[in-house]
This record gives structure tokens, sequence and C-alpha cells, in this order.
């Protein structure tokens, strides 16, 4: 942070003493021409002609406000492409999360716990897509983990090298997100369930188009 106190001015060195009178006068003049020039800058920063009564500004009636474009014409933000209008409503029949394979695009993402999820091809506009899925390696019987340390191993597994197309990111951009999806309750620890998921999207919900899973 850069500190905000401002230095005073240096106080002015004495005059010596014994001084004529014309040094006197010099300085008394100069002294008052530096008046002078102060009352007028002062008056400038205030915005009102130097000579002017107080109150009265200078008018700004010829100079015109910057004003800025419409917004249908306003540039589209840097790495984010036009958004289309958002399917409301599913036209495909849902599919419990259960039957999904990787790299399946969802038309409809309303969030990653859903039970089902509408599955249409790619080339298809769809909000988001199963990047991928596995089992964890944890055998039945064994103790939880803990959030936290789920949470971690599956952001590993879901960001292992090959699994991303990078050439997709980088048309989204800082605007894509990945939900994990894992048994992150004592209750669902103790049932058996280790499968996890990982789902990709756009913050924006954009409708997206093509792959974003890598070629491996």
């Amino acid at each position: 942070m850069r500190d905000g106190r401002t230095r005073g001015e240096r106080p002015p060195e004495e005059e010596p003493s014994g001084l004529s009178r014309r040094g006197w006068a010099v300085i008394v003049g100069s002294t008052a021409a530096v008046a002078v020039a102060l009352v007028a800058a002062a008056a400038l920063l205030i915005g009102m002609p130097a000579g002017d009564a107080p109150g009265h500004a200078v008018s700004t009636s010829g100079q015109q406000a910057p004003q800025l474009p419409e917004a249908a014409t306003r540039p589209t933000p840097l790495g984010l492409p036009p958004r289309p209008t958002r399917t409301a409503v599913a036209t495909v029949p849902e599919q419990p999360v259960d039957s999904l394979t990787t790299g399946d695009c969802l038309q409809l993402y309303p969030s990653k716990s859903a039970a089902g999820y509408p599955v249409v091809d790619c080339a298809s506009p769809h909000i988001a897509q199963l990047l991928s899925r596995g089992v964890l390696p944890q055998p039945a019987g064994a103790p939880f983990p803990g959030k936290e340390a789920l949470d971690t191993q599956v952001t590993d597994l879901c960001g292992a090298p090959g699994i991303l197309n990078w050439d997709w990111v980088a048309v989204w951009n800082e605007d894509v997100q990945i939900d994990l999806r894992y048994p992150d309750t004592a209750e669902q620890w103790a049932s058996g369930a280790r499968s996890y998921y990982c789902f990709i999207y756009t913050f924006s919900r954009h409708e997206l188009t093509g792959s974003a899973v890598g070629g491996g």
C-alpha cells in the first residue's frame, strides 16, 4: 500500500538581521507577488476565475459529458463468447446419474446432486458435461475419512492429466467451474457408496457446445 501521508512544506529559513532598506523592499515585494500568485492558483482550483466573488463557479455548458455506448454495441467480455438463450425445459428424458458415462453432455444442470440429467449430443447446446467419473479406492468398511480429505482426493482425480480439453477451456476462460460429487457424509460412506463424479459447466450457465473432455 502506498503511504497516504504527504510532506508539509519546509518552513522558510529566517532572514539574517541587518538588511538594508532596499533589501527589505525587495523581500516585501517578492512576498506580495507570491501571495497574488497563490490566490490566483487557489481560485483556479476551486473552479472560479481570479477576481470573481466566491460562489460563482465557472460555466461548463460548453463541455459535453462522455457518452457510454448502448448496451447492444458494447464489446463482449474478453474470453467469453456471446451467451445464447438458456434452454429452460428439457427436450429429452432424464437419465439416472449412476447410468451416466464420462463425456455425457447435460442439457440441463440444476445442481450436482440431482437424481438424473437429460443427456444430449455434445454438438447441441448444453449446460454442463460429465467430465469424469469413477470409484474411490477405499474398501467397504473403511472409516469415513472426512469431507475435507475426500474433497482433496476427488479434486486430484478430477484434475488428473489428460482429463480436460484445454482448447475448450480457453474458449470459456475464467468462467469455467467444476463440481465434485461424492459420498460426503458418514451415513453415505457407511452405506458403501464410493462413486464420484466431476461435472464441468460455466458459472454464468452459458449454453455450451463441443466437448470439454480431453484426449486422455
